[in-house]
């Protein structure tokens, strides 16, 4: 069996996230968009699954980002695709928060 060894890397602090709009971050290489909901931060991949956009360039409405492009969007708890033309899902990330600075878990290289 292989499993995925995850490694944690600070991305960012809480408080500079926007709660309209992704942050874009790295993780060891990983793009990612951070969104912050809440009190709640979730981590997706930033690359939109239709069109190649950066979601990071789109907007979080609910518990959605959406692309900048077609304006199609993930849930971002889970990155299932909820609204046309987005067909499939993209990747999520753990997160965790210590204090004010934001962790996200990435595959091990």
């Amino acid at each position: 069996m292989n499993e995925k060894v995850l490694q944690w890397h600070a991305v960012g602090q809480f408080d500079a996230l926007d709660p309209q709009y992704p942050t874009r971050v790295s993780a060891d290489g990983v793009d990612i968009a951070l969104c912050r909901i809440g009190d709640e931060v979730f981590a997706t991949s930033n690359m939109c699954s239709h069109a190649f956009a950066f979601l990071s360039d789109g907007f979080i409405e609910g518990h959605e980002v959406f692309c900048p492009l077609h304006e199609g969007s993930f849930d971002v708890r889970t990155g299932e695709a909820k609204s046309l033309p987005c067909r499939e899902a993209i990747e999520v990330f753990a997160v965790k928060r210590e204090g004010n600075e934001i962790f996200v878990a990435v595959p091990a290289r």
